[in-house]
Parts: C-alpha cells; structure tokens; sequence
C-alpha cells in the first residue's frame, strides 16, 4: 500500500502482510510466512499489537482504548518488559493451536537486531525471549517468541517482536530464516519522509480535534476515515488466514485462569478468549476481543458462551 520497506522471504512460502495504517501516527507492519509444508511458521511483527498508554487518574484501568481518533489507537497497560511480554504474547499467539505445553530450550539464545534503531527519547528499554514445547494437530512444536519494548515517557511500544512456531527438527533452519528475514528489512526513505509528514498532519489534527475545530478539517478526515476503513478490510482480510487469532492485550494477564470458549454469532466461528474478569466477551471488525460487561463502543459485538 505504502512501498514502505522490503526484505527477503523463502521462496515457494506462503507470505503475507506488509504495513497496515491504523491513523496518521499509528503504522503496524507484519509478515507472516509458511513453509509448504506446514512445518514453520514465522510472524514478524503484529498487526493487532497496539501503542499503549500508562495507565493515568483519567486513564486507569489497564485494557482501557485510549482513543486519539485518526491520530492513533493505544491500549492503556503498565509498562511490560521484553521478557514480560514474551511470554504473554506466546501464550496468546498460539493458544488455538498448541496445547499442553513443556519447558523448551533452557539455553535459548534468540537475540533480534533492530531494523529500527531506538528513539533518543526512549526512558526504558529490554528484549528477552521465551522458548517452549507443545503438541498440535500436525505434531509437536516448539514455539519461540523474542521481544524488546522500549517506553517514551507515558507511552510504550513493542519495538521488535519476532515468533516462531515450528517442527523441533527444524527449529535451527526456522531461526535462521527469521534472522535473515530481519537483517535484510530495509525501509524506504521516500516512506520515511512520508511517515514525518504524517506525523505532522497527525499532531495538527489532533490539536484541531482538541479544540473542537473539526469542522476545519472535515474534507481531510473523511478522505482519511475512507482509507482507514479500506486499510482494515485488508486487516480482516488477512486476520481470517491466520490459524492463531490475535488477542486483546488486556486479556494476557489472565493466561494463568484459563481460557474461554466462545462463538461469534454473525460468523459462527468458534474461538477460545483467554478468561477475564468481567461477565461478556466483545468483538471488533479487526478480531480484537475485549472482556468487559458492557459494550464498549460502535461496532463491537458480544461474543456467545456456549452454555455447559
């Protein structure tokens, strides 16, 4: 969509994704790539993996949609370390498709460069890795997940995240690829310059939206609004490729409650949603679940739980 960057790929892989635009300042890229034969799958990057936001007086409970309207959309969540969201993120990355799982490689030694390098701004920053074994409808796997976030002050990303689900027997050839996946991922500087003026017209909205002067600027944010709706029917699109459903991130916390299964009602698609707190499971158009007893906005529907 934005010849943003490239990078080399397997060939005779199934592979899909590249950058998908959520608002002027919220940009995610993910890839993910098969084998023929099913046996490795590896997923850099995440679409459904936000910007979050520190939880605040005005802004305190973690799970929270931290709206900026066409700016971005953030998750409110404490900080999480590298090796925190490691191991919160493989359990949701897998869990319809891996089970009983079992301590992996207690050597593991999976560092990820930055494609990116980290901001002068950043106050903290970790990476750390988790690596363990489970069973699948095809066999066993072991799955691997390396993460380094870095946090901005009141606000935090997942600067680099890299999973791997494959055969044990192949689990050195799916490392490699990814490694050379990410050393070959080169941005396109025209899209660099693209992304600051993105930036620009991200901020001069946002102070237009402060002040209630949206009037000012109707003609560019229904433009905007027309492709963002475009950008996530791709998003859906893809979402309903992927074996693993993404998860909530405000849900990875209840991983060691158990999960929960449920079923959409517009599609009949049965799924497990980790278990949370509240009484009703909702869904957006992008796959993203939220636990919460109320509907929380337009365009969310109530997931049912089959009854015992």
């Amino acid at each position: 969509m934005e010849q943003a960057f490239s990078l080399n790929v397997p060939a005779g892989w199934t592979v899909r994704g590249g950058l998908f635009r959520m608002g002027y300042s919220d940009e995610r890229a993910m890839i993910d790539m098969k084998s023929p034969d099913g046996a490795i799958n590896i997923r850099l990057g995440d679409v459904a993996i936000p910007s979050y936001a520190v939880p605040t007086p005005t802004h305190a409970h973690e799970g929270e949609i931290y709206d900026l309207g066409l700016q971005a959309h953030m998750v409110v969540a404490r900080y999480r370390t590298g090796p925190e969201f490691a191991v919160l993120y493989s359990h949701s990355r897998v869990a319809s498709v891996c089970h009983n799982p079992q301590p992996g490689d207690a050597n593991l030694d999976f560092a990820v460069p930055d494609v990116v390098p980290l901001d002068a701004s950043v106050k903290q920053s970790s990476s750390g890795e988790i690596s363990y074994r489970c069973v699948s409808d095809a066999g066993p796997r072991t799955v691997v997940v390396y993460a380094k976030t870095a946090a901005y002050g009141n606000l935090w990303e997942v600067h680099t995240l890299v999973s791997i689900v494959a055969a044990p027997e192949r689990l050195d050839q799916a490392r490699a690829i990814a490694l050379e996946s990410v050393k070959s991922m080169h941005l396109n500087p025209q899209w660099i310059e693209y992304q600051k003026r993105m930036d620009a017209e991200g901020l001069e909205y946002q102070r237009a939206r402060q002040q209630q002067r949206r009037r000012e600027i109707a003609q560019q944010v229904q433009q905007f609004e027309a492709k963002m709706q475009a950008m996530q029917q791709q998003v859906n699109a893809f979402e309903r490729h992927q074996q693993a459903s993404a998860q909530q991130f405000q849900q990875f916390d209840n991983v060691i409650n158990g999960v929960t299964p449920t079923v959409d009602p517009l599609t009949g698609e049965a799924r497990d949603v980790w278990t949370g707190p509240k009484a009703n499971y909702w869904k957006n158009g992008l796959g993203t679940v939220v636990n919460s007893n109320d509907q929380p906005g337009p365009g969310w529907r109530q997931l049912q739980v089959p009854q015992n």
